[in-house]
């Protein structure tokens, strides 16, 4: 035994079990243990797959195994999970399936048998190494029924990362219907986040997707999920927006003062895009001894918004500033900016066409990538006042009716101090080096 549900051919996969497979000679002989292939030029590739039984497509099958054969050894422990049965996928299933590892083999079957009339789909997932440690990037898989056809219904969608605001590569996907929790159709996204669920039968399917981030298969509580209700009849597409789903409402965390009217907050959770944070969530005031004044809040916007606005600001000021300098040495510094514009801008003009040249040529079909169909969560903003800030001063933040992603609304404040910054003493003259000097 190499881990739970994975065995080595030759040994019995369980008390009862130990006569349901019938191993040839040679293969019993060849699991005796794993070793490194002497001599020979350097290997980078992975493994790739020679023969699966049954074969893809195959109906009217009730195979004991899935038999999945490699042009070379591959190794026990694959890249990305802890054990085999975790790279091993069969949909649908009520159970973790059984793995058997023989060399240049593994053979797969499921924990409680094949079920009549059903179509399956086995997948070994990417991670599968070699000895040298090459791995494949690509999924192995064959599709069979046990009865004379295959449904028709397909589910296809993208796993998202709501609050990191990307697609989820590696999101595990399951499917059951109704109040049968146990047996269910998985699959997992795709380098892209892209996902389909094949062979579904025409039924109301509950879908969820979550974070797999341990591969145990198993939705533990600090992974992000999502779930959505689906009629499946041919074919359908629902993408997923994943999320930690927490039940404590979101508070402030770090409070910065970036400069006198200006002040970044971050809360610990991201606050919910449909009940954006306003001014008037938010009440800034004096925390010195009985002096209580409010100082009132100009704007509130997100970090990324407002940094793109200051830098936008910063840039036009320089060059209004640069364009009001009429030294000669101002004026040789913008017409050198203005040069560097000009040959930037033919630059990237020249890049534009030399790719609508090669777009037309290229033939191949190219898959755009998944596209967000909901504005990202954020948890980090500026807030502007309309007076400054006094230095020092000790001030308290307090937040209203703050709604994360999940969980109730809730109300939070924080304390903030600001230093007086320190002066330099202009009386105190830096020390030069001498000049050096020449030979004499």
């Amino acid at each position: 035994m190499t881990g739970r549900g994975v065995h080595r051919i030759g040994e019995p996969y369980r008390a009862r079990a130990a006569c349901a497979m019938v191993l040839t000679a040679a293969i019993i002989a060849g699991c005796a243990s794993q070793g490194m292939p002497p001599g020979g030029p350097p290997d980078t590739a992975p493994p790739t797959l020679v023969k699966v039984t049954p074969e893809s497509g195959s109906v009217r099958v009730n195979p004991r195994v899935v038999d999945f054969q490699f042009d070379e050894i591959v190794s026990e422990r694959p890249r990305g999970a802890q054990s085999l049965d975790q790279l091993v996928l069969i949909s649908p299933s009520d159970g973790r399936p059984s793995v058997a590892w023989g060399r240049d083999r593994l053979v797969v079957r499921p924990q409680h048998g094949w079920r009549p009339n059903t179509a399956y789909t086995v997948s070994v997932l990417p991670g599968l190494n070699d000895l040298r440690g090459n791995a494949a990037d690509q999924r192995f898989s064959t599709v069979f029924s046990t009865g004379s056809e295959f449904p028709n219904g397909v589910l296809r969608g993208v796993a998202f990362d709501w609050v990191a605001g990307r697609t989820a590569a590696g999101a595990r996907i399951e499917a059951t219907i109704g109040s049968d929790t146990v047996f269910k159709w998985a699959t997992t996204a795709d380098s892209s986040g892209r996902f389909s669920l094949g062979s579904l039968p025409a039924q109301r399917f509950t879908v969820r997707a979550w974070m797999d981030q341990n591969t145990n298969g198993i939705r533990d509580a600090r992974e992000s999920w999502d779930s959505v209700t689906v009629t499946v009849s041919d074919s359908a597409r629902n993408d997923l927006y994943m999320f930690p789903h927490d039940t404590v409402g979101a508070r402030l965390g770090e409070v910065t003062v970036i400069d006198s009217v200006t002040i970044r907050i971050r809360f610990d959770r991201a606050l919910s895009p449909a009940d954006s944070l306003t001014v008037g969530q938010l009440r800034l005031v004096r925390a010195r001894g009985a002096d209580s004044t409010a100082l009132r809040i100009l704007s509130v916007m997100v970090a990324g918004q407002h940094d793109s606005v200051a830098i936008r600001s910063v840039t036009a000021r320089a060059d209004s500033m640069a364009r009001a300098d009429t030294s000669e040495k101002g004026r040789r510094s913008l017409a050198t900016a203005d040069s560097l514009k000009r040959t930037q801008l033919r630059d990237s003009t020249a890049q534009a066409q030399i790719a609508s040249i090669r777009a037309a040529r290229d033939t191949a079909t190219r898959v755009p990538p998944p596209v967000f169909g909901r504005p990202v969560p954020r948890s980090e903003f500026v807030i502007v006042t309309a007076v400054p800030l006094l230095e020092p001063d000790t001030l308290r933040l307090f937040a209203r009716d703050v709604r994360a992603l999940a969980g109730p609304a809730r109300s939070t404040d924080r304390l903030l101090i600001r230093r007086k910054a320190a002066l330099r003493d202009s009386t105190v003259k830096s020390a030069r080096r001498p000049p050096p000097q020449g030979n004499r």
